[in-house]
């Protein structure tokens, strides 16, 4: 019969961005562990609060099942000497294991006959197994940072001060540090900080809510929930929605009270952002507006504490806010004083990279191109693009960007439009940041595609230029994250740009930064973008045989290449691929090695088959080429269809290889220009065939 199993760690509080990932992450490492020592239960439930991490064992079995292993040792040949007597291998081997070799066997396996034995494994109670398993497994709990304390040589996210083992109504023996686990934990620091004596983990809850500590996060984002909602009805405003701020102040509290304070509507006239930003952001406060989205001057916060007075802590709260509202009109006022181009003339002093110079040497690059995007991309706004490449770091300078970093962009949009830009420059100061992530917002205006695509190209032909290229496992400057940006980007606003081109330019501004040669980065850089695209499509659910056949092609534009695939993805289904890509593989082997130029000449066809499939390539050729160049890859594909069974009449009646050279080469010569025609396209070599679609 299984009982429950609780483990809580109690300590000093842990930073909210550390409870979840150790309680979600540790979980399913706990549920290994315990598989790995061959113990039955049912699951791992988690909780936790700053001050505590639960992981409750469900179910566990009392007895660990029982096993049976197969011991091998050295091979036959080692084992045993000619005459078939154990040697001194096989008897150390038996001797170690502590089974005489009479009673071991010789076992099959691929690599031949090996001396071994079956090792039976009674089942053990599991109060012997847990305190292996747990103490070699708390050190491990996955935090962002760890700290030692005292003299002890343990590490965790902060002081352990007690630790509660308890399966049943048993205790399960373990230390950490200088902590020995018992059954007793703690309530709430300050409303009830006693200790409360465990019988089973049955009580755990009920004892820890009567100690003012809910210990389920879930209990706990839900009265946070109840009270932004009271919160509502008191102040008549609703609430901008913020659930993952709902989790982080859940982290930081284990009795959550919601108390509202406010502050003057003077500093409404501030940007809705940079008061979001010093309410949210910063002081983990919750907001509201009305129906207008006009924000309520005042806020709803959570406490973690129980007062006869609650005004006192409300009064606290608005002093620390009226205070950071204060700096931040000062700052904005402050930096209104100056137009943001002038502004950024102070960029000449501030170090973007110790290799690639200063900010100002920066946007220098990126105005150049910008320039380069805009003249393919969007013509005529040459020189949008390059005020606005100039503008785009400006507010980095700037008082409030440097009291409220999370701004920057956002404020350079604001200071902008006050200092006199054109709306689609001023917007593209904030887009050129865009996409942040996978499923951010990319650049709505011509100006801010260009600028952040300047602004990426630049960081990664940049970084890997001074050899600062991302590895494996890190990926520092978010390389991988620029890069699929760049794709988003021209993807979504359909910008026709060679990525060659983009990657010369980007180079041909870094000149005299660069510490390897321009033609290696291009290499270099071009291989990574090309692993971004194959990653990207393959996620979205592309075949990668096919983004293999359309990137072997020619590696061009991101939206010749897609609309290339695209097409390739519904050509598929078609009945005439599979034929069609069987007799392009054949003759891309065939024609394998061959040089040339080699002329096809009529005369020497021997068989009608020849002179059938040399007429339909010059018919088709033109006709794909013309489809391909208009991106019409539909009816290029189905011209392509129509030669299948030429070819395959072909090498039902023809053989390549003749004997007379002449004959072979005019051949080979055939085939090499269908073989040609078709690479122009996408590489059918590297297409599967006779799977499932």
């Amino acid at each position: 019969m299984g009982h429950d199993y609780l483990l809580e760690i109690g300590c000093e509080e842990i930073p909210p961005g550390f409870v979840g990932p150790a309680l979600w992450y540790g979980g399913q490492q706990f549920a290994e562990v315990l598989k790995k020592g061959k113990l039955s239960f049912d699951r791992v439930d988690i909780y936790g609060t700053p001050r505590r991490l639960t992981y409750i064992v469900r179910g566990l079995e009392e007895l660990q099942k029982a096993s049976e292993e197969t011991v091998l040792g050295p091979p036959k040949s080692v084992a045993f000497d000619a005459s078939g007597k154990p040697t001194k291998a096989a008897e150390g081997f038996a001797r170690g294991q502590g089974v005489p070799v009479s009673e071991m066997k010789l076992f099959q396996t691929d690599r031949g006959e090996y001396l071994g034995f079956v090792k039976d494994e009674a089942a053990r109670p599991v109060e012997e197994i847990l305190p292996r398993l747990v103490s070699d497994w708390i050190p491990t709990i996955p935090f962002k940072k760890t700290m030692r304390w005292a003299d002890l040589d343990v590490r965790f996210a902060r002081p352990v001060h007690w630790i509660v083992s308890l399966f049943g109504e048993k205790v399960i023996p373990l230390s950490f540090g200088n902590v020995t686990a018992g059954s007793t934990t703690y309530g709430h620091r300050f409303l009830a900080p006693g200790a409360i004596p465990l019988a089973s983990p049955e009580e755990y809850f009920d004892k820890l809510s009567q100690a003012m500590v809910f210990v389920d996060m879930e209990v706990r984002k839900e009265k946070i929930r109840a009270g932004i909602k009271e919160a509502e009805k008191q102040i008549g405003r609703r609430w901008v929605e913020d659930e993952p701020l709902v989790e982080t102040v859940a982290n930081l509290v284990e009795y959550p009270v919601v108390l509202v304070g406010r502050f003057e509507e003077k500093y409404l006239a501030l940007p809705r952002e940079i008061l979001i930003t010093s309410m949210r952001v910063n002081q983990k406060y919750f907001v509201f507006e009305d129906d207008r989205g006009n924000l309520f001057p005042g806020f709803a916060f959570v406490s973690n504490m129980v007062v006869p007075d609650n005004q006192l802590v409300v009064t606290g709260n608005e002093r620390v806010i009226r205070a950071r509202l204060s700096d931040a009109e000062f700052y904005y006022q402050d930096d209104l004083k100056q137009s943001l181009f002038d502004r950024g003339q102070a960029l000449k002093n501030v170090l973007f990279q110790a290799d690639l110079g200063t900010y100002w040497e920066k946007v220098e690059r990126m105005s150049e191109i910008a320039a380069y995007v805009a003249t393919v991309g969007f013509p005529g706004k040459e020189e949008d693009c390059r005020r606005a490449a100039f503008l785009s770091k400006a507010d980095l300078t700037t008082g409030v960007v440097k009291e409220f970093p999370e701004l920057q962009g956002v404020m350079g949009r604001d200071y902008a439009r006050k200092t006199g830009e054109t709306e689609e420059t001023s917007q593209a100061v904030y887009e050129h940041y865009l996409p942040k992530g996978m499923s951010d917002e990319l650049p709505g205006t011509d100006v801010g595609a260009a600028v952040a695509i300047a602004d990426k190209i630049d960081m990664l032909c940049g970084c890997f230029g001074v050899g600062l290229i991302p590895t494996g496992t890190a990926d520092p400057y978010g390389l991988r994250r620029q890069t699929l940006g760049i794709l988003s980007i021209m993807e979504a606003k359909g910008l026709r740009i060679p990525l060659s081109g983009l990657v010369d330019k980007s180079l041909a501004t870094l000149d005299g930064k660069l510490t390897t040669p321009a033609e290696e980065v291009k290499r270099k850089v071009m291989e990574f973008i090309a692993g971004r695209i194959v990653n990207l499509w393959s996620s979205q659910g592309s075949p990668g045989d096919l983004v293999d056949a359309v990137l072997a092609a020619g590696f061009t534009e991101v939206v010749d290449m897609r609309a290339k695939l695209s097409a390739l993805v519904a050509f598929r289904k078609e009945p005439a691929f599979e034929p069609l890509a069987e007799v392009f593989k054949r003759a891309i082997n065939i024609t394998k090695g061959v040089g040339g130029p080699y002329e096809v000449s009529e005369t020497l066809f021997e068989h009608e088959e020849e002179r059938a499939l040399h007429k339909a390539i010059g018919e088709v050729s033109e006709r794909v080429h013309s489809a391909a160049r208009s991106g019409n890859y539909s009816d290029a594909f189905g011209e392509m269809a129509r030669l299948q069974p030429l070819v395959s009449a072909f090498f039902g009646k023809v053989l390549v290889m003749a004997k007379e050279e002449k004959v072979k080469n005019n051949r080979l010569a055939l085939l090499k220009g269908l073989s040609d025609m078709f690479a122009s396209v996408a590489d059918f070599s590297r297409v599967a065939v006779g799977k499932q679609k």
